[in-house]
């Protein structure tokens, strides 16, 4: 479509076109298409002299707004002044609330005291833009001097304290918005605040209080309580919304796929499909994301097939879900076909494909595509370089991961103790205990037992009792230090003791856990066996 404005543009240039409507028309097309500099440079150059210009603005300025383009909205400004547009109520309006969206504050606090005419509606799009940016206190000052106010006026007060999560303030204004402007976005922009803070007793007081209710409300409790770990209410909540869109639905999947709960995702994707309720892309993630944590590439292929007889949008979502799930379930041959066939890779693609090749071996081929990746226009974050010194270990690669790890501050990133960790294995594989044993006193942070227990391990493989001996001094310490200790501690230490062959302490430790009631929950892992229409899940306890 944007093609097709810049064809209608050459043509209305060659014939000298004084059609306004045509250019008037051609501005919108552009706009409307995300192509903010033509749209303007056919406003400010091209457009016939007497065309009536003012309706034509507010447009391109909300397009800027759309985009946060700062730069492009003080020059639609500047053509406003010239053009006297600027002391339009509705031009004047649409300044403020561009240049509050792009988050110039000052600039959209200058238009708004140089528009000559303000309404609440002018009122409000600044209150928002204070809101936006935590800045309550301008807030409270302009609400109270505005003369009348709007359900809009008080949602967007309140809304600015529940998004600082200052929800003693937001409830204190709600309580005080009259009955007549408390509308069913005002009730959900509390009942999504008290869901954000993670008090979810107060929501959903709130929320059963409520005489009307909305979809994005229901969304919100049920993603609310999926956070706090409850899912029996979750789904309880979702069962009661009375009419179930593609946002509810999505709402469910997700946050079943988040917790790992995969069979329950597979299971409410079919039901949303009876209900003949039609997924997007976010929904297909989901979906793609389950498959992948079941290990089950004949689900996975049928998701596939599903999305390209659909016509789903296959954005980075979906794209990457389809390598992850591919890598996860062994085929991660096609994993690096459609991530090679991408025109645009994202970080997250790059890191799905290298975390795929290490996880499956492949060590050389992901420090390859790492090494691509420092090409490209993505930069490596905290998850690629987990990724690439976890395939490093693996292959044996010690000068790469130590070039890698020396390079973190050229990369933006500051080394985490995930990272860390990945260094002191590396480095105890290698043999290089002392290097490793100094690496781990010079972490910033405290190591934890991960850490030392890694080192241990390695002092144990290559024999070297004195550096065993000095690390197991380190643990105990390290132990001894807390006053009280969880159960994971202790099953962690159990674990690093009896890996490192310690079985006197392991021992001791498992006396211990046995005395205090702390027992180790059993692994479990899945198998799907090859029954394509039924579904059937062998698991076994480790």
């Amino acid at each position: 479509m944007a093609n097709r404005a810049r064809q209608l543009h050459a043509i209305y240039l060659t014939s000298g076109s004084q059609e306004p409507e045509k250019w008037a028309h051609l501005v919108r097309d552009y706009a409307s298409h995300s192509s903010l500099r033509e749209a303007a440079l056919v406003y400010a150059r091209d457009l016939p002299r007497r065309t009536h210009h003012q309706p034509l603005l507010p447009v391109l300025l909300k397009a800027a707004a759309s985009r946060a383009e700062h730069g492009l909205g003080r020059s639609l400004h500047a053509e406003a002044l010239k053009s006297a547009f600027a002391g339009d109520l509705l031009v004047g309006t649409t300044l403020v609330s561009m240049y509050c969206k792009c988050g110039a504050l000052a600039d959209a606090r200058r238009a708004f005291d140089e528009t000559p005419y303000r309404n609440v509606v002018t009122h409000n799009a600044l209150l928002a833009g204070y809101a936006a940016a935590g800045d309550m206190d301008s807030a409270l000052v302009l609400f109270g001097g505005m003369r009348s106010w709007t359900p809009v006026t008080w949602a967007t007060l309140i809304r600015g304290f529940a998004e600082r999560v200052d929800m003693v303030e937001a409830r204190r204004w709600f309580d005080a918005t009259p009955p007549g402007m408390r509308t069913v976005v005002t009730w959900t922009v509390v009942v999504h605040g008290y869901v954000s803070a993670g008090d979810m007793e107060a929501a959903r007081e709130v929320f059963d209080r409520m005489p009307v209710r909305n979809a994005f409300v229901w969304s919100s409790m049920v993603t609310g309580y999926f956070k706090a770990g409850d899912v029996e209410a979750a789904q309880d909540v979702f069962d009661r919304i009375p009419r179930r869109n593609l946002v509810n639905w999505n709402t469910l999947i997700s946050g079943y796929a988040q917790i790992g709960c995969s069979e329950k995702v597979l299971q409410a994707f079919h039901l949303m499909l009876e209900e003949r309720i039609k997924p997007d892309e976010f929904t297909m993630a989901s979906v793609l994301s389950a498959c992948a944590q079941l290990g089950s590439l004949e689900q996975g292929k049928k998701v596939h097939e599903f999305i390209n007889q659909k016509h789903i949008r296959k954005n980075h979502f979906v794209t990457n879900g389809l390598i992850d799930m591919y890598a996860k379930c062994g085929d991660l041959a096609y994993a690096r076909e459609i991530f090679d066939s991408m025109r645009w890779k994202n970080t997250e693609c790059w890191n799905t494909m290298i975390s795929a090749l290490a996880s499956h071996g492949r060590s050389e081929e992901a420090l390859h595509l790492f090494f691509m990746m420092e090409c490209s226009e993505q930069k490596p974050n905290v998850i690629t370089l987990v990724a690439v010194l976890g395939a490093c270990t693996h292959g044996g690669f010690v000068d790469e991961g130590l070039r890698i790890f020396n390079k973190f501050k050229v990369y933006g990133v500051e080394a985490g103790v995930e990272h860390y960790g990945c260094l002191i294995d590396l480095l105890g594989r290698a043999g290089k205990l002392k290097e490793a044993y100094d690496i781990v006193k010079s972490i910033p942070e405290e190591p934890n037992e991960v850490i030392w227990g890694s080192l241990l391990g390695a002092c144990n493989v290559h024999g070297d009792a004195e550096m065993s001996r000095l690390v197991s001094d380190e643990i105990h310490r390290l132990h001894s230090a807390r006053t009280s200790s969880n159960d994971a501690e202790y099953i962690m230490l159990s674990n690093i003791m009896a890996a490192s062959e310690r079985w006197e302490q392991a021992e001791q430790l498992r006396g211990k856990m046995a005395r205090h009631g702390i027992e180790k929950t059993p692994g479990c892992s899945s198998l799907e066996l090859g029954i394509p229409e039924c579904q059937v899940y062998a698991r076994s306890r480790q």
